[in-house]
């Protein structure tokens, strides 16, 4: 059991009045307050050690409360912090739902079904799938085989071609011969 500092000093004063009258020093030991030893020395020096001894078990009983209330502050202070993170992190999470909220992404439909949508419905670009071409994969690729008629290579869209003929053929479509 820990002794108040009141009650160590008293039993400090009532130890260096016994110790002046019969030379007997009560010394103060740590631990339960019936844990006490009489020895016989010398007034003064056995009072000083006594009263230093109280003094430095007072100290850290006084530091060890200081820590305490000091620990249960600085816990209150971190718990207020805590909650004004978690309340402005909510705030901030609010805040980016409401603006993705607002974006509105493009999807295929965007890029006619023919390719991958990325960005907003505003301002997006298209990837398109092999054959077609354009802002929203709009126009076709011409095809040799079909628009050239299987004699030249095709060049540009099905809207704006143009064919390269093979030896012995020659118009717009490579559809006459030579």
């Amino acid at each position: 059991m820990r002794l108040s500092f009141s009650t160590v000093l008293l039993i400090g004063v009532i130890a260096f009045s016994r110790a002046a009258e019969n030379d007997t020093v009560v010394n103060l030991l740590r631990g339960d307050e019936n844990d006490i030893n009489e020895t016989t020395t010398e007034a003064p020096a056995t009072f000083s050690r006594a009263v230093r001894k109280m003094l430095r078990e007072n100290s850290e009983a006084i530091e060890n409360n200081s820590i305490q209330e000091v620990r249960k502050e600085l816990d209150r202070a971190v718990s207020g912090l805590n909650n004004t993170v978690t309340e402005n992190s909510e705030k901030v999470t609010n805040a980016i739902a409401d603006i993705a909220g607002t974006l509105d992404v493009c999807t295929a439909v965007d890029c006619n079904n023919r390719g991958t949508c990325l960005g907003t419905k505003k301002t997006h670009i298209c990837a398109c799938v092999l054959g077609y071409t354009g802002r929203n994969c709009e126009d076709a690729m011409c095809d040799s085989a079909r628009d050239c008629n299987g004699r030249g290579i095709c060049f540009g869209t099905t809207n704006s071609l143009t064919c390269l003929c093979n030896l012995g053929y020659r118009g717009k479509r490579c559809e006459k011969n030579v």
